[in-house]
């Protein structure tokens, strides 16, 4: 299980709205101050909303401005991730060897784009498909009071 921390920003019936900072995966290096991509990492992290079921936790003990911890299966994220970061590249590459293989390089050039717009197409339709499915949804870990984040 993948955990990420945050802060309790909100309270509703059945959920609870938590904040967290993105980060980049450079800021346990020493060089961070003098680092491009560190520096690049800081001036583009920001926080995001995510709204998180309570299931079986009691409201009653979640103020706001606690730390919540949340977390996700690691084989789900694997193959969202597969699915995500693959299914477009597959897709252009493909795409762009038939096209190359009917019509030269315009072939190719175009069969690039429409493969890229299919894979897109493929992510967006993943995404729908599996936005209620309760495997895909973060979980409620535990709460941390009063502690903030």
């Amino acid at each position: 299980m993948l955990e990420e921390r945050g802060r309790i920003v909100a309270i509703e019936p059945g959920a609870i709205w938590i904040e967290t900072i993105q980060r980049s995966g450079c800021h346990g290096c020493s060089a961070k101050s003098g680092c491009g991509t560190g520096l690049l990492g800081e001036y583009l992290s920001g926080a995001s909303r995510i709204r998180v079921a309570l299931n079986s936790w009691d409201p009653e003990y979640i103020s706001l401005n606690d730390t919540a911890v949340i977390g996700i299966a690691e084989n789900t994220l694997a193959s969202s991730a597969l699915v995500i970061y693959l299914s477009p590249l597959i897709a252009l590459i493909l795409a762009a060897l038939t096209g190359n293989a009917l019509a030269g390089e315009t072939g190719a050039i175009s069969g690039a784009l429409l493969g890229l717009l299919g894979g897109a197409a493929l992510v967006r339709w993943h995404s729908r498909r599996h936005a209620a499915d309760p495997a895909y949804a973060p979980l409620l870990l535990r709460v941390e009071p009063g502690s903030g984040s």
